[in-house]
């Protein structure tokens, strides 16, 4: 992965206009935050996962790239990551979960990374249920610093990367709308979701047994 041109989100947004980026802020006053920092473009795809995870239920933070040409140059790596909405979000969560795109990686998998290790053992189990291929030790990308923007919230974070061949096992044609339209996707795309969706409530409920019994 090439430098960040930008060293801070709020760097990027200093030198491009709004033309560049949007970012589409949900603060459901939940304690489970969905994070895509590289959406719209950028990573092709993220935007709509996370914005599916998230369903009604989950506090929103998606950074979205509007750039076709070169958008890496949005890129703002995950441990410089930050915005006040968002921040505001994670102070009060107990869990984040991120989307990524991670490229070409020759395979459909999925890199699970993050501080969260219960909730990390969760959802790799549900992905694996459905027959996603996981690796919970990623060779790269593996979220696990506490600077991280994932692990920012009082339990820390689950960090997913997404290999482009499974990117494309998702989506119908596009992967990403300035629109605003979630892309046409399929069953596949739906099974991951909700792979995901199901760990957070059985995780929420873990830890008010905990509290319940300290």
């Amino acid at each position: 992965m090439p430098a960040d041109k930008y060293t801070s989100l709020a760097a990027l947004k200093e030198h491009l206009g709004i033309n560049a980026w949007h970012s589409r802020v949900a603060d459901r006053r939940s304690n489970i935050t969905i994070i895509s920092p590289h959406g719209g473009y950028i990573e092709a795809g993220t935007s709509s996962i996370a914005h599916k995870i998230a369903g009604r239920n989950y506090n929103l933070f998606d950074f979205q790239g509007l750039h076709r040409e070169n958008p890496q140059d949005l890129h703002v790596t995950a441990t410089n990551f930050r915005d006040r909405q968002l921040t505001a979000m994670l102070d009060n969560s107990v869990a984040a979960i991120s989307i990524h795109g991670m490229g070409n990686q020759r395979k459909a998998e999925i890199w699970l990374g993050g501080l969260n290790k219960h909730l990390k053992g969760l959802v790799l189990e549900a992905l694996r249920k459905r027959n996603f291929a996981v690796n919970p030790e990623s060779p790269l990308y593996r979220g696990e610093s506490p600077r991280n923007v994932v692990n920012l919230a009082s339990n820390f974070g689950v960090q997913l990367e997404i290999s482009d061949e499974l990117m494309a096992e998702l989506f119908i044609r596009r992967r990403f709308t300035k629109s605003g339209r979630c892309p046409k996707t399929n069953p596949c795309f739906d099974a991951l979701v909700a792979a995901v969706r199901e760990t957070i409530e059985p995780y929420r409920a873990s830890l008010l047994a905990q509290e319940r019994s300290a």
